[in-house]
């Protein structure tokens, strides 16, 4: 990590939250005075102005600059203090280098709207007059954990998820998912904005995506040691990439990929829930970990007494995957499960400790970490010429 300042005016400032070490500030900023060099944080690294809205965020500060603070929802940041004296502001930033895996600091939600106003400075010329009568609204929010950061991230970055999940819902995209999927699923599970069939929904179907992703042997091929790490960072990219012949030959694995992930958590409740006995702790259950000794719901319709990560259950689910490389099991489900499913999640939280981390997400993201859990299935899987090694 690398310390950054900044340091610029401002038309208006205020503390709009206060929770503890957390904080909420709102300000309103002239383009003139916006810096220029803020980091892309999570979901905003890939901002692009070849994109329909970035187009129109730069046509309005060309010919309709002070209209562009009503049309816009502004920018969204992440630092670690801010200082507000008189008219100026003074940000201090905690930014993510190359080797870095923690998020950092910087910009968490509004990376086209940031792009957009960037390119605006870079041609005074061009928007000479938005420099002056063009204003933005920026949050920056304070005091919040880097295991945070990933989830604001996710629930503020759906401006293209929603209608996205509505557009493929009419192409029919999830029709084979519908098809598969358990009664006690469906109602879970919403397949577009306010899905009337699935008024108890807790899940929308990005959440079926990345599992059946899990399984996606032409998408990561476990042999060549290319694991479904997007499964846990990018949901999104995962559905706009989705399509529909590549994933229609393991829609029928649904039931079995649901019950192997209520496996696992099973297996994790019976050695760190409330009913365990006499058994080995697997890992530690804190919410600096990202488990919970809340209850959590699964894709089965079943409910653990305790909540466990993604980064600690898709990881195992993928290890798997080397079981049905043509989305057709080459063993019994309770088979493979009973021969090495006990075995790749312990393996897994041993990799955790082993590494030291106490970031759930910081394990989610890490290669290593899916490596480590798909070991015992792939060599069992090469020795029974399930896959093989080119």
């Amino acid at each position: 990590m690398k310390t950054t300042n900044f340091a610029f005016r401002c038309v208006k400032s205020c503390r709009s939250y206060s929770d503890g070490d957390k904080e909420l500030w709102t300000l309103t900023v002239r383009l003139k005075d916006l810096p220029r060099s803020f980091t892309y944080g999570p979901n905003a690294r890939f901002a692009t102005l070849d994109k329909k809205p970035a187009k129109d965020m730069l046509s309005t500060l060309e010919h309709e600059p002070d209209a562009f603070v009503f049309n816009n929802n502004g920018i969204m940041l992440v630092a670690e203090s801010i200082r507000a004296h008189g008219d100026t502001i003074e940000l201090v930033c905690q930014e993510a280098e190359n080797d870095d895996e923690l998020p950092g600091h910087g910009v968490l939600n509004g990376g086209h709207t940031y792009k957009a106003l960037c390119e605006a400075l870079c041609h005074p010329d061009q928007y000479a007059s938005a420099l002056e009568r063009a204003t933005v609204i920026v949050t920056v929010g304070l005091g919040i954990p880097d295991d945070e950061i990933w989830r604001i991230s996710k629930a503020r970055n759906t401006s293209e998820k929603v209608p996205l999940h509505a557009l493929r819902e009419l192409a029919g995209d999830w029709a084979p998912l519908k098809q598969y999927l358990p009664e006690a699923t469906k109602r879970l599970i919403a397949f577009k904005p306010n899905d009337p069939d699935a008024p108890d929904a807790i899940f929308d179907v990005t959440d079926v995506v990345r599992r059946l992703a899990l399984f996606n042997n032409k998408m990561f091929p476990a042999q060549e040691s290319i694991h479904p790490v997007a499964a846990y960072t990018s949901v999104g990219t995962l559905v706009r990439k989705y399509k529909r012949e590549d994933f229609l030959a393991l829609a029928p694995l649904l039931p079995d990929i649901l019950n192997l992930e209520e496996r696992i958590v099973r297996f994790f409740e019976s050695h760190n829930g409330q009913k365990a006995k006499n058994q080995e702790k697997l890992g530690v259950v804190s919410k600096a970990s990202g488990n919970s000794d809340q209850p959590m719901q699964l894709l089965s319709g079943y409910t653990s007494s305790l909540t466990l990560a993604a980064s600690y259950t898709l990881p195992v689910l993928a290890a798997f995957r080397v079981f049905a490389p043509d989305g057709q099991w080459k063993a019994p489900i309770e088979d493979l499960w009973e021969r090495c499913g006990p075995k790749t999640v312990v393996s897994l939280w041993e990799a955790y400790r082993e590494q030291g981390k106490s970031s759930a997400a910081v394990f989610g993201r890490s290669k290593g970490s899916w490596a480590a859990a798909c070991e015992l299935t792939k060599a069992i899987a090469i020795q029974e010429g399930f896959i093989r090694i080119a």
